[in-house]
């Protein structure tokens, strides 16, 4: 055989090779993998616009087992950045047509995670801390006991994954109210899980991201949650790359935490950013 017919196969080994060796440096495979999920009802609380990225593939993988899934966000995410998107030179109009911008970008999100029941609140974007306690937190309660979810998902509440105030709030109220309803009468809820990110991860973010480095490190000495179990998120992996692409107005920030994303095919990409990370809250 002539030796130019082994190039090819050569290309491919080194390419499989560069792509274990970039993988290595951002996963950890001690963390178990997630297998079953039956007859779950999934309730996602988040503050904003987007965060559902942070566990999109999750969602669908969670759909397609025929769980069902809720999200709650309780902003319409106005005082974020709006790419351009938005015209900015009369900050009152920019908040209104950002907020109706994002909220349409979410509910196209959760068409095409199959969503079974999407909220979206009105309490103010980077203002949670404004808001009393009391109030949101029944808000929270009322939305428990209408949907009756089995397990929460939401931010951890130490640093809320990179240190946005409304994160760590709303977190630190949802993992209270799990504690306070926990084995009540007529209340399923059995789990608490926090989005989380393993150290490696975390290594390469506080290299990459301006946004995660000024605040991680500041908040505590103890970091993210160490993850309980992974979600392999391969096989959905283009759902969440179409997902980020539906929030437009984020782009930026996701360049900057998922680099390529949307240059890299997602058969290959995912590959990579392979797995979605969750610490449970034990009692």
């Amino acid at each position: 055989m002539q030796p130019y017919l082994y190039l090819p196969m050569i290309a491919i080994i080194l390419f499989l090779g560069f792509l274990w060796l970039i993988r290595s440096q951002l996963q950890d495979d001690s963390v178990s993998i997630a297998q079953n999920f039956p007859g779950e009802t999934v309730m996602f609380i988040f503050p904003h616009p987007d965060d559902e990225i942070t566990c999109a593939g999750t969602i669908k993988m969670l759909n397609s087992k025929g769980c069902k899934t809720i999200l709650i966000t309780l902003t319409r995410g106005e005082a974020g950045d709006s790419n351009g998107m938005v015209d900015a030179s009369n900050p009152s109009q920019k908040k209104i047509h950002l907020g109706e911008l994002r909220q349409k970008e979410l509910e196209a999100v959760g068409k095409l995670l199959l969503i079974d029941h999407l909220e979206i609140l009105d309490f103010p974007d980077g203002g949670i801390k404004d808001i009393s306690a009391d109030v949101i937190k029944q808000v929270i309660r009322e939305k428990i006991t209408h949907y009756q979810p089995t397990i929460l998902v939401t931010y951890d509440d130490r640093i809320g994954l990179y240190g946005h105030p409304d994160h760590r709030l709303v977190a630190s109220y949802v993992k209270e109210i799990f504690w306070q309803l926990f084995d009540q009468p007529g209340l399923v809820v059995k789990k608490l899980y926090q989005v989380t990110l393993p150290k490696p991860m975390i290594a390469t973010a506080l290299k990459i991201s301006a946004t995660f480095r000024q605040s991680y490190s500041f908040l505590t000495e103890e970091g993210l949650p160490t993850p309980t179990f992974a979600v392999k998120i391969t096989k959905f992996g283009k759902y969440k790359r179409l997902a980020m692409l539906l929030h437009q107005s984020q782009k930026p920030t996701f360049d900057e935490m998922q680099p390529y994303f949307d240059k890299v095919p997602p058969s290959i990409y995912f590959q990579i950013f392979d797995k979605e990370y969750f610490a449970e809250v034990g009692r």
